[in-house]
């Protein structure tokens, strides 16, 4: 895993239920290894300042799911799926409220790893 729960926790972060945490945290690693083809791994080898910025993304996509998952279990919204594929929907009020969240948390997550220059967007051309 990017980070542990005393790293998320560390950070600032929080979470009562262990076993939705744990989930979450698994689930934000796959999220930004395929986010980044695979480049986190890379930073992650090389320490410094883009490791640190790798793991405060995985700790803002952590928190991210974390608050889609409580918003679900108090009801708020529902969650839809169906094999691979799956949505939440909800209250408008509640949806809106969520939506604002998690575009912050997103962005945040997103310039985190720019910065840890995982999100290079260029190809390589051969010859």
């Amino acid at each position: 895993m990017i980070i542990t729960a005393d790293e998320y926790r560390s950070m600032g972060f929080s979470c009562e239920d262990e076993v939705l945490l744990e989930s979450c945290l698994l689930r934000a690693e796959y999220t930004l290894m395929g986010l980044t083809e695979g480049r986190i791994t890379k930073a992650l080898a090389a320490g410094g300042m883009a490791a640190e910025y790798v793991k405060q993304a995985a700790a803002f996509q952590t928190c991210k799911l974390v608050k889609q998952e409580q918003q679900i279990a108090i009801g708020s919204t529902e969650k839809i799926t169906l094999g691979d594929y799956s949505y939440s929907s909800g209250t408008e009020s509640s949806a809106a409220e969520a939506d604002d969240t998690v575009y912050d948390l997103s962005m945040q997550t997103v310039r985190l790893l720019r910065a840890a220059g995982c999100m290079y967007g260029g190809r390589e051309v051969s010859q």
